[in-house]
């Protein structure tokens, strides 16, 4: 049975995920990926929903978040059997492991291929891959450091001493 403690651990990953994934998104977005998804022939209109198609987009951007919530539901309950390790470890420690840990899962190693993760390496085109490999890898970065962050740092409270 989940105890409050089990819930709270929980709803840190789903806010940790989700937030993290909005801020990293958007600031790769403006700053480095925008090509990829916008103007004359963007890299992954090939095979995503982008801004250059209104009805593809705007089921995207419906459910973008709530698709957000599910996943990182998903992690976090994935994550709950660590729940006793990770609450034993420093921050640094949990802070290096969830960072990894969701770099790696989340995107680097992940089953679906991408143009910036392994699986993408062996089955996209080349011309996918030299694109977006590199800049792509900013934006996966953050995220995991984002996330690995606020996570280790929220996921389990703190006695307060007077």
């Amino acid at each position: 049975m989940f105890s409050k403690n089990h819930i709270r651990f929980v709803l840190v990953i789903i806010l940790a995920h989700t937030l993290s994934y909005l801020i990293a998104g958007g600031f790769s977005y403006q700053l480095i990926t925008k090509p990829f998804w916008e103007g004359q022939n963007p890299l992954l209109s090939a095979y995503l929903r982008t801004p250059g198609n209104e009805e593809l987009w705007k089921f995207a951007m419906t459910w973008q978040i709530p698709a957000q919530i599910l996943r990182s539901l998903l992690l976090g309950l994935a994550l709950l059997p660590l729940f006793e390790t990770l609450k034993e470890w420093s921050f640094t420690k949990r802070f290096s492991f969830l960072s990894i840990l969701f770099f790696v899962f989340t995107h680097f190693a992940a089953a679906v291929p991408s143009p910036a993760n392994l699986e993408g390496l062996v089955y996209m085109k080349p011309e996918f891959v030299k694109l977006g490999f590199f800049q792509m890898q900013i934006e996966m970065i953050l995220y995991s450091l984002i996330t690995g962050l606020i996570a280790a740092k929220y996921l389990f409270q703190t006695s307060s001493k007077s």
